[in-house]
């Protein structure tokens, strides 16, 4: 996937992380987690798992927490 589609996924994981930014922290992040893995196709969660073990690729605090989850998920290491 292109830098312009990773970036993409980012935006779209951060407003993800903004809509359950309410309450809990640790609930957020599971809400996020639910979310990518029920909606996002499998290239979508590898190509941001990849992007996040790569480096700071801008994910706020929830969304990085939830992609961190995700790698374990999809069974790679973030």
């Amino acid at each position: 996937m292109s830098s312009n589609g990773t970036n993409k996924l980012v935006r779209m994981a951060n407003q993800i992380a903004d809509n359950f930014a309410y309450g809990e922290k640790s609930k957020a992040v599971d809400n996020v987690l639910d979310h990518l893995m029920r909606f996002w196709t499998n290239e979508m969660k590898r190509t941001i798992v990849e992007q996040q073990r790569s480096g700071d690729i801008g994910l706020n605090e929830i969304a990085a927490e939830a992609v961190q989850a995700l790698a374990k998920n999809i069974g790679q290491a973030a």
